[in-house]
């Protein structure tokens, strides 16, 4: 079955279609109804597998790992798997639905109000390292850890719901050492934004490197800007694997405190011997500095409510209304609003794909030479950051390369990635080459 015959009210299962919610580069999310006897139904998220994957052994064996291991976790802060299935040739996986939103969302739509602040910020931190370590401690029927590694911890895995509670969601690529698919070496999974440095080597990943990432993704919600963001993939990967640390949060909002810093220092250190070991140790330092309360949901709950708005609202009466035209047999196509469905950020699998097509010489260009260019000074020198943190909208997202379209489209789409990749390896070789041609009084290009 192919994905474009997906539709509202086709049934896989004792599951009914609904809308469609997210795509990425393995699956579609749909809302969907679970249907019982006497008028039953409960409404739950189905992460249909992709039909152009469906004779991928290593795509099955990957979904199929996401079904086994997830569902073993019980933690309110991890999005529970409820079911597995299989209808007409398509892989089903079915998870609870939350009633919530991305911290990518969240970030954009926080904004206009100044950015996340920082007490929010690190009440979402919390509850996400908390779900983090009980996927971290799971354990086989043994008592055996199974050694299980997220590997793909982003704003666009973190949901935070209208409720208050945080969910960690979307273990597509998590990493056990009870894997029937083992990650060949030096091939890359997760995004390459948020990867830890052993991960973008193709090193052996543990847990630190899950508290790598959500390090990054504290730093830029707290500071409004990406530690490692470069011009384009390439730049990106070559700041995380270098040796240089980052440049500490304070530098970007002298206000915040120093034990934030620290923390957030501390969790992206390279060596990974010099981050916080488990997930309990960076929720503790946190604690510290930003005391658990009672309250606590109440107070993420009424900051969603305030920068959301009615969007939870809309949702839920999106999803009613195609429940009612389902029952009725009419077309749900403009039930849902565009501005619900997320699109997903580059893969790295794609991205290795890239790079593995280019010339050796280009790849190490790329990756090897230096990327952070001279810091302007005097006049040239950029305008101070903003107190509060701020994050772009289109801060997360860039094309879904993966994502099916007329031949013109893609072969377009090509075109372009070509053209923009030796576009970036001439730049990197001509700032080599030419020392003294420094861009320096050049206005400094946005982090973004």
């Amino acid at each position: 079955m192919d994905e474009q015959e997906l539709r509202a009210g086709l049934t896989l299962g004792r599951y009914e279609l609904l809308v469609p919610i997210a795509q990425g580069g393995t699956a579609s999310v749909w809302a969907a109804r679970m249907k019982g006897p006497r008028g039953f139904e409960k409404i739950v998220a189905a992460k249909v597998m992709l039909s152009e994957l469906l004779d991928d052994p290593d795509a099955e064996t990957m979904f199929l790992d996401e079904a086994r291991l997830v569902a073993r976790i019980r933690h309110p802060n991890v999005a529970e798997v409820l079911d597995l299935g299989e209808e007409r040739g398509v892989l089903f996986l079915v998870m609870e639905w939350v009633d919530g939103e991305p911290l990518t969302v969240i970030a954009r739509e926080a904004r206009s109000m100044g950015g996340v602040p920082l007490g929010i910020a690190l009440k979402i931190a919390m509850q996400a390292c908390a779900g983090l370590q009980a996927a971290h401690e799971l354990r086989d029927d043994a008592g055996q850890l199974v050694g299980l590694v997220h590997r793909d911890v982003s704003p666009q895995n973190v949901l935070v719901g209208h409720d208050g509670q945080v969910k960690v969601i979307d273990f597509g690529v998590a990493k056990a050492a009870s894997n029937q698919l083992r990650t060949s070496v030096g091939q890359m999974k997760g995004k390459v934004a948020y990867m830890a440095p052993e991960q973008a080597m193709g090193d052996p990943v543990d847990r630190r490197t899950d508290v790598f990432a959500l390090g990054v993704v504290l730093y830029q919600l707290i500071t409004g800007k990406h530690p490692f963001r470069g011009d384009n993939e390439f730049a990106t990967l070559g700041r995380i694997r270098n040796k240089e640390p980052i440049e500490p949060p304070k530098a970007l909002m002298p206000s915040l405190p120093d034990e934030v810093n620290d923390i957030i220092v501390k969790a992206l250190s390279k060596p990974r011997e010099g981050r916080f070991q488990t997930m309990t140790e960076l929720q503790r330092a946190l604690e510290k500095v930003c005391p658990v309360k009672e309250s606590g949901n109440e107070e993420l709950a009424g900051f969603m409510k305030s920068i959301l708005g009615g969007r939870g609202e809309k949702k839920r009466a999106a999803i009613r209304l195609a429940m009612q035209r389902v029952d009725e047999k009419q077309p749900v196509e403009a039930a849902v609003p565009p501005e619900f469905t997320e699109s997903k950020t580059l893969d790295s699998e794609t991205f290795s794909q890239m790079l593995a097509s280019l010339p050796k010489e280009a790849r190490e260009v790329d990756l090897l030479s230096p990327t952070r260019p001279p810091a302007p000074s005097g006049a040239d020198a950029p305008p101070a950051p903003p107190p509060a943190a701020s994050l772009p909208a289109a801060s997360f997202e860039v094309p879904n390369f993966r994502r099916r379209g007329s031949p013109v489209a893609l072969i377009a789409a090509a075109m372009a990635i070509v053209l923009g990749i030796a576009l970036a390896i001439w730049s990197f070789a001509s700032d080599s080459s030419d020392p003294g041609t420094s861009s320096a009084g050049d206005p400094p290009k946005k982090p973004w």
